[in-house]
């Protein structure tokens, strides 16, 4: 992926972070793609819309497996650290 989509990516990413943040709830890979699937569906911009669906499909990726609770670990450099 090139490094302008990665880019873009991140910042819509931290949009939804921050939506999160600011309503004082988990942010969670699961919390994450509900946000971003909620800023798509209000988006009107058809550009950004596209931009917001395929940072949550890039997202989905770290979706954890059943029962795995360690959801952010790619975010603190594969586990090194706390999430909390």
């Amino acid at each position: 992926m090139p490094d302008y989509y990665h880019n873009e990516n991140q910042l819509i990413i931290g949009e939804a972070v921050i939506h999160l943040a600011l309503n004082n709830a988990d942010i969670t890979v699961d919390s994450l793609v509900r946000a971003l699937a909620e800023m798509a569906a209000i988006e009107e911009n058809p550009a950004r819309c596209v931009q917001i669906r395929e940072a949550k499909h890039w997202l989905r990726e770290f979706m954890p497996a059943s029962g795995n609770r360690d959801e952010l670990r790619w975010v603190t450099g594969a586990g090194q650290g706390s999430v909390h």
